[in-house]
């Protein structure tokens, strides 16, 4: 069990071990946003570090999705290559 303290609020999280680190570094970058974001406060303080959040991790998964076709594509054209020696 993982007790973490978000805006006040502490929640505890059930994890495995292997587990904490990762959730303690979440917590830790959601508290950073949180204090980065000024002029707001309460839920839509909250709402809007999320929304945030939320677009950083979909724009990340379109660029790994770009770069992953860009890597089948250079796999391609070498294994194109190899079959013509």
């Amino acid at each position: 069990m993982l007790n973490i303290t978000l805006m006040n609020h502490t929640f505890e999280i059930p994890c495995e071990p292997e587990e904490r680190a990762r959730l303690i570094e979440a917590a830790t970058l959601i508290e950073d946003r949180l204090e980065q974001a000024t002029g707001l406060k309460g839920e839509s303080k909250a709402l809007m570090v999320a929304l945030n959040l939320a677009y950083d991790h979909l724009q990340m998964k379109d660029e790994t999705m770009q770069y992953t076709l860009h890597l089948e594509d250079q796999v391609d054209s070498v294994m194109q290559d190899l079959a013509k020696d």
